[in-house]
């Protein structure tokens, strides 16, 4: 854990979606202020129900409780605070701010009279350790089903939203400078796809380079899966899925970082 710093806590105050938008942004994906307000709306929140972090007056972290019912069978219900958008600032994380808003959530929904909590969660994710310390327990997981139709429009797509998510990552910024790199993937259904980072921007390739930086192969589904981290790299290499035809490791260390995006150590 980092050094301990001093920081506030209170509820949501008008105005405050600004830098929530900002830290959502960085965790989850490009968000506006206005969109954090209907976030907010669609819950149903009241600002006692959204806490923050605070140092030297800037916003840091935020945890919101949204409370629901649980269905158990016909006509039985049980309430529910839900945890939703757990997120601190990339430059304040692992100094114990977010699990205290936690703590601080946890507390509020037990004195509405909730006996239990709930959230979504990935299970790759640091968050995934703070919520089991805390004493959450993995109950199920989910599945989602995609057939894609036109996946090269999917995959510019895909490379404009990197480009969207990479003004709010700062972490991202930091671990992408100077790694101006092409990648080609040829995907046995689809065909041949290329990209490069070039000027701090990631840039679709009408044409694949002679030579590219990173070239591999695989099938769309095994793609998919890596790219939602359904799937480790490492076991479709192992299994044959996916082969890796040029590419130092460093190299393709960092794209792996790209296609999950992820990027805490």
């Amino acid at each position: 854990m980092e050094k301990p710093v001093q920081y506030t806590v209170r509820n949501y105050s008008k105005g405050d979606e600004v830098a929530i938008a900002k830290i959502f942004s960085e965790c989850f994906g490009p968000t506006t202020p206005r969109r954090i307000i209907q976030w907010y709306r669609s819950h149903g929140a009241h600002p006692e129900d959204i806490f923050v972090g605070v140092i030297d007056g800037k916003l840091v972290s935020s945890v919101e409780v949204v409370f629901k019912q649980l269905h158990h069978g016909e006509g039985v219900y049980l309430k529910t605070a839900g945890i939703s958008g757990v997120c601190t600032d990339s430059d304040y994380r692992k100094r114990g701010i977010v699990s205290n808003l936690m703590k601080l959530a946890l507390d509020y929904a037990q004195q509405k009279g909730v006996s239990n909590a709930s959230l979504f969660t990935g299970l790759d994710i640091p968050a995934h350790r703070i919520y089991q310390r805390l004493g959450f327990v993995d109950i199920t997981t989910g599945r989602t089903y995609i057939k894609y139709i036109d996946y090269p429009s999917i995959f510019a797509r895909w490379l404009r939203l990197l480009n969207r998510s990479l003004k709010d990552s700062k972490i991202a910024v930091r671990k992408l400078e100077g790694w101006e790199k092409s990648v080609v993937i040829q995907l046995k259904e689809v065909g041949t796809l290329s990209f490069r980072f070039r000027k701090k921007r990631f840039q679709r390739l009408r044409k694949p380079p002679k030579r590219a930086d990173i070239e591999f192969s695989t099938d769309l589904k095994t793609y998919t899966k890596i790219v939602r981290g359904v799937v480790q790299w490492e076991d479709a290499v192992n299994t044959d899925k996916l082969v890796v035809k040029r590419g130092e490791p460093a190299e393709v260390e960092m794209l792996k970082r790209i296609l999950n995006w992820r990027w805490d150590d």
